[in-house]
């Protein structure tokens, strides 16, 4: 071990990863490399557009269960800011990983026309809750391999399951950190 790792026994974690790991995403990198993990989607009774008030509630009872997030799926109409603001509102002690894009800056995506603007408002809002107790680390994300062709090239997401990985292990916080295949 080096001087920049710490002795970290993940038993002691609980990690609640947003995506569906049966699917090519970043939960099914977490689901490798932390196989303990639960996952919040639809397909595991999680409904985190939050449309019904029920689902926001069942959202709040049950993440006072875990201690890291793992903010990952994009969900439009700003969910993954919500989930970050209930996550703060419930934890006193924990650590979000929130899922951006290179989006944040480069400002483009057709599809969807606000995701630039949700993906730096997420940024801004995981930046300033980051604490000794409560932290944060904003990922931006280059575009990732989700099995599709034209997608080949891009990022495994066991690379971003690793850094997640690594961060937990080192000594220092790390409010935000960039990732893209060259």
């Amino acid at each position: 071990m080096d001087g920049n790792t710490k002795k970290v026994n993940y038993m002691d974690f609980k990690i609640l990863c947003t995506g569906n790991p049966n699917d090519q995403t970043i939960a099914s990198g977490i689901k490798k490399i932390f196989p303990n993990s639960d996952f919040a989607s639809r397909s595991t009774g999680w409904d985190l557009r939050m449309w019904d008030p029920n689902d926001e509630q069942f959202f709040c009872d049950n993440i006072v269960r875990y201690n890291v997030l793992i903010n990952s799926a994009f969900v439009c109409n700003g969910a993954q800011q919500k989930i970050l603001q209930l996550t703060h509102k419930f934890w006193k002690v924990g650590h979000v990983f929130n899922i951006g894009s290179t989006a944040e800056y480069e400002g483009r995506n057709s599809e969807y026309p606000t995701y630039s603007i949700e993906k730096r408002s997420l940024r801004d809002y995981s930046l300033s809750l980051n604490s000794k107790y409560f932290k944060t680390t904003h990922i931006t994300v280059g575009g990732l391999n989700d099995g599709k062709d034209e997608n080949a090239k891009n990022l495994d997401p066991i690379e971003v399951a690793n850094v997640i990985k690594w961060i937990l292990e080192y000594k220092h916080s790390i409010p935000i950190i960039g990732l893209e295949k060259l």
